[in-house]
C-alpha cells in the first residue's frame, strides 16, 4: 500500500499509470467497497460513483452516479447532485439506444429537472431543457409511463413563469386529463391547481375558480 499525502505527488503517482491499467485499478476498487461495505453501501455511493467513472464499467457507472445524486439532492447538494446526474447523462449516450436506456435518460432528466428548479427556478432554460427531453422519452412507448405527470407538470411550472399562458394551459389540461384517467385525487388536486392559477391569470375568474374549488374539495 503506498500513501500519497500532497495532491501534486498524488497526481504524478496516478499519470504514471496506464490508462488500461488505472481503469482496472478502479474497477478493482470498486468492487472491494461493493464487498467489503456490502451492509453500508448508500454511504460509499459517492465513492462508488468516482471509481466506476474512471472504469470501463459504464453501466454501474451509471448506476452510481444516479444514486449519488439522489443521495446528494436527500442533502440539499444540489449542485454536487446536478455533477452527478448531468455525469451519468453523458455516459448514458455511449451506451446502446435500448428500452432500458430510454428509462434510464427518463429517470435521469427528471431528476435532474427538479435539481434545476431548486438551482435555478422554474423558469430557467435548463429546466425547460430537461422536461422537454423527458417528454420526447415519454413519447417514444405506445403507453404514456407513469412519470409522464410529473414531466408535464414541470414543463407547466416553465411555461407558467414565463407567462407563455396558452402553453402552459395546455400543458395544465393535459395534466387534467392524466389525472382524471387515472383517478388519482392527489394528481388531482394538482392538476385544478394549475388550471385555477392559469386560468386566474388569464383573467377567467369564474373556471379559474371552479377548478380552485374541485382541488379543495380533493384536497
Amino acid at each position: 500500500e503506498y500513501i500519497f499525502k500532497h495532491a501534486l505527488t498524488q497526481e504524478v503517482a496516478y499519470g504514471t499509470v496506464l490508462q488500461e491499467q488505472r481503469k482496472l485499478l478502479h474497477e478493482r476498487t470498486g468492487q472491494a467497497l461493493e464487498s467489503v461495505y456490502a451492509a453500508t453501501l448508500p454511504e460509499h455511493y459517492s465513492d462508488l460513483a468516482h471509481h466506476y467513472r474512471r472504469s470501463a464499467n459504464t453501466e454501474k457507472a451509471i448506476t452510481y452516479l444516479h444514486l449519488a445524486g439522489q443521495q446528494a439532492g436527500q442533502r440539499s447538494a444540489n449542485t454536487e447532485a446536478i455533477t452527478h446526474l448531468t455525469t451519468a447523462l453523458e455516459l448514458l449516450q455511449t451506451l446502446p439506444d435500448t428500452p432500458e436506456r430510454t428509462q434510464q435518460e427518463l429517470a435521469l432528466q427528471i431528476g435532474l429537472g427538479v435539481l434545476l428548479i431548486a438551482t435555478k427556478g422554474y423558469g430557467a432554460p435548463e429546466v425547460a431543457k430537461a422536461y422537454s427531453r423527458a417528454r420526447e422519452l415519454c413519447q417514444q412507448g405506445s403507453e404514456a409511463p407513469p412519470q409522464l405527470f410529473s414531466v408535464l407538470h414541470g414543463l407547466y411550472g416553465f411555461y407558467y413563469t414565463q407567462a407563455e399562458l396558452q402553453t402552459a394551459h395546455e400543458l395544465g389540461e393535459q395534466c387534467l386529463s392524466l389525472a382524471q384517467s387515472r383517478q388519482d385525487p392527489a394528481l388531482l388536486v394538482e392538476a385544478h391547481l394549475q388550471g385555477g392559477l392559469t386560468l386566474y391569470t388569464l383573467g377567467e375568474f369564474i373556471h379559474a375558480r371552479e377548478h380552485l374549488e374541485q382541488g379543495l374539495t380533493l384536497y
